[in-house]
């Protein structure tokens, strides 16, 4: 199989709920990106009254952006979610469930507020998703979250991305006629390794690895690393990320 190729179907969710558990305990200290997106999601949220609203959060994770929003907001129940059990401990405090966010377990209109950060690059079916998604809210309701965009880790060159890497034009015209756009924008961050190994390590600690084949012969990963370097700057080898944040109405 080479670097290009893709992992496609449920196998898929195996191999991210995997790979994602084996990197929780590094997560935090490599997820830079991550960390500046659940800033923006925090601040764009900031004005929103939140003290009588049940709100769910998909992909919880390590609580990144858990921690950062329940310093703010006192809300009269917040329910995390993930797809990864391994995840509870890090979500002490809160009530926990474990769930994959493209088929979340709960029944229509219950909750005032969903939202995600850096989750919904990993859906298989945005499509079917985000009505899924906004169906959990309340009339009013809000969802708010950040993806990804198909610039990300563009110097890995992959013939194909994974579906759920949407440019904010392909989410818009995913937006149901139900809901408003409060706000969507999306920005790029670029990130510089001195080699393309460590490039590679800190998508691995971030368990972004989660769309790549599981093993790269030697000959393979010689060759990427040989493309990645020629991308050499004077800051060092670059990886690119796209952020995008969405707010939508019901």
């Amino acid at each position: 199989m080479r670097p290009e190729a893709l992992m496609k179907g449920p196998f898929e969710k195996r191999l991210l709920r995997r790979r994602f558990s084996r990197a929780l305990k590094d997560y935090e200290g490599e997820a830079r990106v991550q960390a500046e997106m659940a800033e923006a999601l925090l601040q764009t949220l900031l004005p929103f009254d939140f003290r009588r609203a049940l709100v769910l959060e998909i992909g919880a994770g390590t609580g990144l952006f858990t921690r950062k929003f329940l310093a703010k907001k006192r809300p009269r129940l917040f329910v995390a979610s993930d797809l990864v059990p391994e995840c509870r401990p890090y979500l002490e405090g809160s009530l926990f469930v474990v769930a994959d966010g493209e088929a979340p377990p709960f029944r229509e209109k219950a909750f005032d507020f969903v939202l995600s950060n850096a989750t919904f690059q990993w859906f298989l079916d945005l499509g079917k998703a985000l009505p899924r998604l906004i169906s959990l809210l309340k009339p009013g309701g809000v969802l708010a979250f950040t993806t990804f965009g198909p610039e990300t880790m563009k110097e890995f060159a992959l013939k194909n991305r994974p579906p759920g890497l949407k440019a904010l034009s392909e989410l818009r015209a995913l937006k149901p006629p139900t809901v408003k756009e409060l706000e969507a924008r999306s920005w790029q961050r670029v990130l510089y390794f001195p080699s393309p190994r460590e490039a590679l390590f800190h998508v691995r600690r971030t368990g972004a690895m989660g769309f790549l084949p599981a093993n790269w012969s030697l000959r393979e990963l010689k060759a990427w690393e040989a493309r990645y370097r020629r991308l050499e700057t004077e800051r060092g080898y670059p990886l690119t990320f796209e952020p995008v944040l969405v707010v939508w109405k019901r």
